[in-house]
């Protein structure tokens, strides 16, 4: 059973070998394998739990309901960064573009040969991905089901002689109906709150919905459990107390607040909050002879890696008009004339694999105060990726091209494409900067010189507290990190299981 606020009468003390905080990609995981292990496990969850029966597939209500800050979530900096976070049962999976990537393999390499981290090895972390893919149904989908902005790239890469190919997608009977980011309607998302959070439940865990963790219990540099309120979801306002004793607790409340919880709750490590990485991208969107009815179909459905050397990555994107044309240039009767073509209009997106750092700041409980500033290397790599996207566009027949970059927000032609790249941009040209995957933030390391917390997820600072979510990522990884995420959450959990033994 997930409890959600209208099952509290009261504040609740609760036991177990395990407390969890947070349900996304690293926590939901963490559960559900020490369930299965048959460690008594209670999981907490800030936001509420919502259901296909609930979601009607439009963006403003799945904001409201299942983004932290309705979709307002900024980096501070020269830009500020937009950075996507769910709040609810499943977290960040549940409103995700479902896209699955393993580590790359030059990545783990970087762990191995440049930080210490020796155990994670392709031949080390392949069973993890095998098992996170088997239990969530990763595979290719087909190009019918991709929509037809996929189609489009493909052809303009084809032209080009490029390799576009259909990303993995985490989904069973996938028939596109293109409202990934807003709750999958059809149920097809194989998310953390239809996946991993049953089974953990199914496994005997006790799951409370609308319970913000406020602060650990620490004695004698040991865990004890966690302190936390039940939130009254129409209000935001504590309305009962929770208290968990637990002999371990796995912090995945994510990389941008895992870090100010830590803080709050006394830990002094250097590396909390810093290595701040978050893989900033851009949109790039075509106007079409074609009709393209873009909002038919996966909304990140295909991708092209021919410039992952230089760190850019190509992949779909595509929103429902209300978020999109957000992004439009002009305004008046130019964008009312631009908008009534948004049926011809296809969009795609560059990403980069940044090398600049932000740092998360300690905030009160249910806050986010961090920064991030693109360095100058990053954005001029990110103009190139916008590039790459125009060039492809133009070849596949696009007329106009629009860009995120305040000197050229529109290319009229190829000749453009070689004029943006001509062109000297500063971090703040960017006015759509955008980022979705934010990592780094309690890395782990082989030391407190180098991490916040080990190879095993285990703060240097506190027995027994673990942390298993984006923050321990150790480097930004050039791809999306889900299965990342999820990958080391579970070894995670079979480190915690061998630290408890067998269960009574």
């Amino acid at each position: 059973m997930i409890r959600q606020f209208g099952d509290y009468g009261g504040d609740i003390a609760e036991k177990a070998d395990v407390c969890v905080i947070g349900s996304g990609a690293g926590g939901a995981v963490a559960a559900k394998e020490l369930a299965q292990k048959g460690h008594s496990v209670v999981l907490l969850e800030e936001g509420g739990h919502h259901t296909r029966e609930t979601w009607s597939g439009k963006p403003f209500s799945a904001m409201v309901e299942m983004f932290r800050n309705g979709g307002g979530t900024f980096t501070l900096g020269i830009p500020a960064v937009s950075i996507t976070l769910g709040r609810c049962i499943g977290g960040t999976t549940t409103i995700n573009s479902l896209t699955c990537f393993r580590t790359p393999s030059r990545v783990l390499g970087t762990w191995r040969d440049e930080l210490g981290l020796a155990r994670f090895t392709e031949e080390y972390l392949d069973p993890y991905f095998q098992r996170v893919e088997n239990e969530i149904h990763v595979a290719e989908l087909p190009w019918e089901v991709l929509g037809n902005c996929a189609k489009i790239i493909k052809r303009g890469a084809d032209r080009l002689g490029l390799n576009c190919r259909p990303l993995k997608h985490n989904a069973v009977n996938c028939r596109g109906c293109g409202t990934c980011q807003f709750g999958c309607i059809d149920g097809a998302k194989q998310s953390m709150d239809v996946t991993y959070v049953p089974e953990a439940v199914k496994h005997g865990a006790r799951v409370y919905a609308h319970c913000r963790a406020d602060r650990l219990i620490v004695r004698s540099g040991r865990i004890e459990g966690v302190r936390a309120s039940l939130i009254d979801p129409e209000t935001g306002v504590r309305a009962h107390t929770m208290t968990v004793e637990a002999r371990a607790v796995i912090v995945a409340c994510g990389s941008l607040i895992t870090p100010s919880f830590l803080k709050r709750s006394g830990l002094k490590n250097k590396n909390i909050g810093r290595n701040l990485r978050i893989h900033p991208g851009a949109r790039v969107c075509a106007i079409m002879k074609e009709k393209v009815e873009g909002w038919k179909g996966v909304s990140q459905g295909a991708y092209i890696d021919d410039f992952e050397n230089e760190g850019i990555i190509l992949e779909g994107i595509f929103v429902h008009p209300s978020i999109l044309l957000g992004a439009f240039p002009f305004i008046g009767l130019p964008f009312k004339e631009l908008a009534s073509q948004y049926a011809h209009v296809a969009a795609f997106a560059a990403m980069i694999h940044d090398t600049g750092e932000g740092r998360v700041y300690r905030s009160g409980p249910g806050g986010i105060l961090s920064t991030y500033f693109i360095n100058r290397r990053d954005i001029e790599l990110l103009k190139k990726g916008v590039a790459y996207v125009a060039k492809i566009f133009f070849a596949a027949g696009a007329v106009r091209v629009l860009t995120a970059f305040r000197q050229m927000p529109v290319l009229d032609s190829p000749d453009d494409v070689q004029r943006l790249l001509d062109l000297k941009v500063r971090p703040g040209d960017n006015h759509e900067a955008m980022a979705f995957h934010p990592l780094g933030t309690c890395r782990m390391g082989v030391s407190p010189k180098s991490g916040a917390v080990d190879a095993n997820g285990e703060s240097f600072e506190v027995k027994n507290l673990f942390v298993a979510d984006g923050s321990v990522v150790p480097t930004s990884l050039g791809v999306n990190p889900q299965i990342t995420i999820m990958a080391l959450a579970n070894h995670i959990a079979d480190r915690v299981s061998d630290r408890l033994g067998r269960p009574a």
